[in-house]
Parts: structure tokens; C-alpha cells; sequence
């Protein structure tokens, strides 16, 4: 892929920058969506480039998932060994100490009881929708469901109104969380931790415009949504398979 010469610019200018935190959703942005999620990869060279990357001088890479934390560790691969940071369940699950307020109390843990019911009740209302548990949140999943028991239960699980619970749309997915952490939180929350004057980000997701609309504003940023659908990211690549250009684009920049 050709990259449109005006991300090739905003690259540019932002490989130019110091420090700089290169961070990405997982799913359906270095993997590509498929029917099992367990079966989940990351496209050839992609993980190769991040590695790279995270060795450069001045460069601190992140993954920022959906997915809980141990999911997105066997599926990226990336372990202790590796200079990537990994953050779980939208901000909740770091892997690392990051300058977040996480503290899961009684209220929160009553929280949580509270939505995981709520959302039980929606999926035993609409099978075969299923319930994953997180530690901070609960999700309801719509993926190989018809389409009209799919809908229905999605509009019954953003219904759910709890004092202090967060609700968010993604596809295929409704999660429910008891701490008020998103990956535009995290976001923020990396980039103080390293010190980093500008950030990219690509996401795919309705969860991810939350990370756009944090970076939204900040000079030197750059955002990529991967795939179709309304965004406020700054640039769009068509999949998967165009992030490594994007990758290569930066470490060729960076080197220079």
C-alpha cells in the first residue's frame, strides 16, 4: 500500500518530534476481526515493527485493548522481555503502574455486581448472546448472533443506567465498566508516565473515538481509524494489512 501522501506528511512531522508514544488497539487493527476471537493474530510484520520500534531512542510503544490482559498477552506475544507496554480492558488493566485512578473499592465492586446482573439478565433475555467478566467490567457479546436478537439485546444493554457505571458501544459488543477508565484516559495516563511530547494512535472501534477525541487538539498527534465508519480521527487506512506501511513508514523516518 501507497500511503495518502498527507499521513505521509503528518508521519513524517511526527517521527520528527521527541519523545514520542506509538500506540494501537489490537483487534481489528494489528489482527484482523474473525468469527473466534481465541483465534485471533497479528498481521505478518506488524508485531516485528513495533518491536523495533520500542528499541529506538525517544520511542515508547503501548497496546490498548479491549480485551483483558492476559488474552492480550497470549495473543500479542509480547512478554516481560519486550519494551511494549500492554493496557487491558479499555485502561483498566495495565501492565505496568501508570497515573490512573484504579482503586477498586466496595463501592466499585458493588458497582460491578450491580451491572454484572443487569447484563446477565439482558443476555438470558436474548440467547445466545453470552457474558465475558472482567475484573473491573462485564461485557455482553452479539458476534454469530441473528441480527434482530443482536440489535434488540444491544439496545436493552445500553439502556442499563447505573450511577458511576461507564457504558460503551463497540461492535458487537456492549461493556459495562465500574471504573471511569477509557482508552482515552490511558492514553493521556501513558504519555505523562513517559513524558512524550505527541502521540499516534490507530483504532477501528466505536471504543476507540474516545482515544481520537483525546488526542484531538493536542499538537503533533496523529490519529488513524482503520476501516470504514464515522470517526474524529485525523486519517483512515482501509485494514489490518495497512498498518505495517504506516510502521515502516515511521522506523525509516525515525532512523533518519
Amino acid at each position: 500500500m501507497t500511503l495518502d501522501p498527507k499521513l505521509g506528511k503528518a508521519l513524517a512531522a511526527f517521527a520528527a518530534t521527541d519523545p514520542i508514544l506509538v500506540a494501537t488497539d489490537f483487534d481489528g487493527v494489528l489482527a484482523p476481526l474473525v468469527e473466534d476471537p481465541s483465534t485471533s493474530r497479528p498481521v505478518a510484520g506488524s508485531m516485528e515493527l513495533l518491536r523495533e520500534l520500542a528499541t529506538l531512542p525517544g520511542v515508547f510503544v503501548a497496546i490498548v485493548s479491549g480485551r483483558h490482559l492476559a488474552a492480550l498477552q497470549a495473543l500479542s506475544g509480547v512478554t516481560g522481555d519486550d519494551a511494549i507496554v500492554l493496557v487491558g480492558s479499555h485502561g483498566a488493566e495495565p501492565d505496568r503502574q501508570l497515573p490512573l485512578d484504579l482503586t477498586f473499592d466496595d463501592a466499585a465492586r458493588q458497582r460491578l455486581a450491580e451491572a454484572t446482573r443487569a447484563l446477565e439478565a439482558v443476555a438470558a433475555a436474548h440467547p445466545p448472546t453470552r457474558i465475558e467478566r472482567k475484573p473491573a467490567g462485564v461485557v455482553l457479546h452479539t458476534r454469530r448472533v441473528p441480527s434482530e436478537i443482536a440489535a434488540a439485546a444491544s439496545r436493552a444493554a445500553l439502556a442499563i443506567d447505573i450511577p458511576g457505571v461507564d457504558v460503551m458501544n463497540g461492535k458487537q459488543i456492549v461493556e459495562l465498566s465500574a471504573l471511569p477508565i477509557t482508552k482515552g484516559s490511558a492514553l493521556l495516563a501513558l504519555a505523562t508516565e513517559f513524558g512524550t511530547s505527541a502521540s499516534l494512535y490507530l483504532g477501528d472501534d466505536v471504543t476507540d473515538e474516545r482515544a481520537f477525541e483525546a488526542l484531538a487538539g493536542r499538537p503533533g498527534s496523529v490519529t488513524i481509524k482503520v476501516g470504514d465508519g464515522n470517526t474524529a480521527a485525523s486519517f483512515r487506512i482501509d485494514g489490518p494489512a495497512d498498518v505495517v506501511p504506516v510502521f515502516e513508514t515511521l522506523r525509516v523516518a525515525r532512523r533518519v
